[in-house]
């Protein structure tokens, strides 16, 4: 696992641009993409706010995606944009002036990054439950009595298992 601040953030920008083309696709399963970028870009600029930025000159642009993230309920769109920016700002200003820090205090402050978003991410809501295998859906939706559960897809045992009001 990466402990070096350019290589977390990095691997940031990259599971955020998953999430962004997530957004993109229609909704499969259980979770909600525009809900998990919201979650991810937020803990990421509350850990990149904290450990990062303070050292780090950086243009306005990070003002308004702390105003886009911080709403009740931004668009889809809106977030997409901000995790755009977010992405290109630390590419173009942030990452060139931390690969001249010292590698020591780089560590440090890739572990503190780490910590404080996992911690930022736990707080936003309730731990994720794993997704079920096919298998398992199909166990629980024979002990509800779902009707031609063996014909359906993965996706399809999950919806009627949601109807039914069968979470576990």
């Amino acid at each position: 696992m990466a402990v070096d601040i350019t290589l977390v953030l990095g691997s940031e920008h990259r599971r955020l641009r998953r999430l962004i083309d997530r957004c993109g696709r229609p909704r499969r399963g259980l979770s909600d993409p525009v809900a998990d970028l919201r979650a991810a870009l937020l803990a990421h600029v509350v850990a990149a706010g904290t450990e990062v930025y303070p050292m780090v000159p950086t243009d306005e642009g990070l003002g308004r995606l702390l105003d886009i993230t911080s709403r009740q309920s931004p668009s889809g769109e809106d977030l997409v944009e901000a995790a755009e920016l977010v992405i290109a700002v630390e590419q173009a200003e942030v990452v060139p002036v931390l690969a001249a820090v010292e590698a020591g205090r780089r560590r440090r402050m890739g572990r503190a990054f780490r910590v404080r978003r996992d911690e930022s991410l736990r707080r936003a809501g309730a731990p994720r439950r794993r997704q079920r295998s096919q298998t398992e859906l199909y166990e629980l939706a024979r002990r509800a009595g779902v009707q031609d559960r063996s014909h359906m897809t993965q996706a399809q045992l999950q919806h009627a298992l949601q109807v039914r009001g069968i979470t576990d």
